[in-house]
């Protein structure tokens, strides 16, 4: 049942082919990223964890809810797993920083 529930969280419709907020631009189909117009070569969990900030639309997204998506449902939720990615991803992103931490709730791209 609890499998079934997560599915059921995970559907949404369909994204467009570019998802761009705040100078980024990241294209799914060729799995590129583009700050301002320069490449950022970006690794696998980082291009999910962006991907689910430019699709929230500015709204807060929690690091469960990254864990979930980007990761599994079967990830330790107390990791720091997520805050790691987060370091290194704005460090790739470069200033002005893009990615704002929500203190107690989670990340957003504004």
């Amino acid at each position: 049942m609890a499998r079934v529930h997560a599915l059921g969280r995970r559907s949404r419709p369909a994204d467009p082919p570019m998802l761009e907020r705040a100078g980024v631009r990241l294209d799914r189909a060729h799995r590129q990223v583009f700050r301002d117009g320069r490449y950022v070569p970006l690794a696998r969990k980082e291009f999910g964890v962006l991907a689910e900030l430019l699709r929230a639309q500015g709204a807060v997204v929690s690091a469960e809810l990254l864990l979930e998506k980007v990761w599994d449902e079967h990830t330790d939720p107390f990791t720091n797993t997520v805050r790691t990615t987060m370091v290194k991803l704005r460090k790739k992103l470069g200033e002005p920083q893009v990615i704002v931490t929500v203190p107690g709730s989670g990340y957003r791209i504004p």
